[in-house]
């Protein structure tokens, strides 16, 4: 008899019986596995119809249309010829990485086939006194090498740049300069800047022997030239760390971290050995990245440690998977992500073997660790006042997801474990379902193109609109509402909801009865396919 054939025909009164007597060092996991829907969810697509209305004309700026531009600025520079190349086939670029944590390059590449894609609604015009929006698409790292730029070692690793280099300086200001621009002051210009508090004050906020160490002995060298970009276009990023009255009148519209599917992408509902996965830093920068997080209550390190602790004198045997980074590998090896397999993290295993990824706030908002964590099917659990959600009007984040409120997670009375281990087996089947249906909307598809014919064409192209889908979606609507906000938070999504616990009585009080949980563990050794391998000797390794 199979698994799913069993778990129908329980008795279902009975079985909740045994649950309320089970010990918390049985995986809650595989008991969510019993009673989880075998079909694949039903998901609703999103209501994207009512921002996809027409009378858009965009005109996009990128390597191509600015080469006579480039020879006024730079004169004879041949190193245009070569971002040209790059800019046409991003993966010749020499420092091109296949999982970044900026999606700069992925949205370079694809963001002008989107925009064509869209003729019912969007029109790509031929000049920018015609358009109603104008799209600076120019890819920042590549563009910066091919002029000399030296970026740092982690800056490429991730894709991005803290701040333009000289070459792209020059750029915005001849833009500026443009009546175009001055027509609106730039707001109707839009233009990706992974993070623009680091675009203007990079260099202002870090120490001075970080500065020493690089090179890079005075402060910002272009303040003016950049905020008069940053303060007053629209952008795309992954987060805004400014403060609300350091943003001038910009919009800012977030996207996603890019997580690559093939990499992380696996099965909600498929076996996971433990409870909990986690593996970050408790020991952070020094120094704020984050303007607006400066501006909150807790410090991330006195989050980070308190989950740890919870973790670590809480866990049962096997119930976790908890890697405190900062004593595995130190603090100089944190965005070195080639080490952490030398010291035993497997960053991809940790969330594919976890019910639930908990996402601490670290030295911004927002984290890669959220989008992996969904593209692997472990239910995040934020604990980031700050983390913003791209798309919240069109994504139902809070059926796939659970939030806690730092100040919540920070009381006394509070612990994790115990709020996790009180999720029902069917709560956590309907976030795992829940999962599979945003799981598309916060990834980065390649499009498919004509030429490579049906079979060659990835499934996932068929899988519903992509992040690139709905930035577009984002941008028409923007180009009709203004006003909207398009870098929702945690905080501001859920307002004052605190997090409660599914289940009244506290699993660690219960009493337990050994010959039930005999009988239970004799029954679940019939229904499931069960790997005792999984589970490590030590609940934190």
């Amino acid at each position: 008899m199979t698994c799913a054939t069993f778990c129908l025909a329980a008795n279902v009164t009975a079985l909740l019986v045994v649950l309320a007597k089970l010990s918390v060092r049985d995986s809650w996991a595989e008991i969510a596995r019993l009673v989880a829907s075998p079909e694949p969810p039903t998901c609703q697509a999103p209501a994207l119809e009512e921002w996809a209305r027409p009378g858009v004309r965009v005109y996009v700026y990128d390597a191509t249309s600015l080469r006579l531009v480039a020879r006024e600025v730079f004169g004879n520079a041949t190193w245009w010829g070569v971002y040209e190349a790059w800019a046409q086939t991003p993966s010749s670029f020499p420092s091109w990485r296949s999982d970044p944590e900026s999606p700069g390059a992925f949205i370079h590449a694809e963001l002008r086939h989107a925009l064509e894609a869209r003729s019912s609604e969007i029109e790509v015009v031929d000049s920018p006194e015609d358009a109603t929006l104008v799209v600076w698409n120019i890819w920042d790292v590549a563009l910066c090498a091919a002029s000399g730029h030296q970026g740092q070692p982690w800056e490429l690793s991730k894709g991005r740049l803290s701040q333009p280099c000289d070459a792209h300086v020059a750029l915005l200001a001849w833009l500026q300069s443009t009546p175009r621009w001055r027509r609106n002051h730039g707001r109707d210009h839009v233009l990706y800047v992974d993070s623009p508090y680091s675009w203007e004050s990079y260099w202002a906020y870090q120490p001075e022997w970080k500065r020493m160490q690089s090179g890079q002995l005075h402060q910002d060298a272009h303040p003016q030239e950049i905020q008069g970009i940053t303060r007053n276009a629209t952008m795309i990023g992954i987060e805004d760390r400014r403060a609300a009255n350091h943003r001038g009148t910009s919009a800012f519209v977030a996207v996603p971290y890019f997580a690559q599917s093939s990499k992380y992408q696996a099965p909600a509902q498929r076996s996971r050995s433990h409870l909990v996965g986690v593996a970050a830093s408790t020991v952070l920068n020094n120094w704020s990245a984050c303007e607006l997080c400066a501006q909150m209550q807790y410090d991330p390190t006195e989050l980070r440690v308190r989950m740890f602790n919870d973790l670590k004198t809480g866990c049962a045997a096997g119930e976790c998977e908890a890697y405190d980074l900062t004593e595995l590998i130190g603090d100089f090896q944190r965005n070195n992500m080639s080490f952490y397999s030398s010291a035993g993290v497997n960053l991809d295993d940790v969330v594919h073997n976890a019910v639930f990824c908990p996402i601490p706030r670290g030295d911004s908002g927002c984290t890669k660790r959220f989008f992996a964590a969904i593209l692997g099917g472990c239910i995040p659990v934020v604990v980031s006042d700050a983390l913003v959600l791209p798309f919240a009007s069109a994504v139902d984040y809070r059926r796939a997801m659970l939030r806690i409120p730092e100040a919540q997670f920070m009381s006394p009375d509070f612990s994790l474990l115990a709020f996790l281990r009180a999720q029902t087996p069917d709560q956590i089947a309907a976030m795992q379902q829940n999962l599979e249906c945003i799981r598309g909307s916060i990834s980065y598809q390649p499009r498919c193109p004509p030429s490579a014919g049906l079979r060659a064409c990835p499934e996932s192209s068929h899988a519903g609109p992509g992040a690139i889908d709905f930035l577009v979606d984002s941008l028409v609507r923007l180009a009709h509402t203004p006003r909207e906000s398009f870098g929702v938070t945690a905080a501001e999504l859920y307002g004052s909801d605190t997090a409660v616990a599914n289940v009244a009585e506290d699993m660690d009080k219960t009493q337990k009865d050994s010959d039930d949980l005999a009988d239970w563990r004799a029954l679940r050794a019939k229904v499931f396919i069960y790997d005792h391998t999984n589970f490590p000797a030590d609940a934190i390794r």
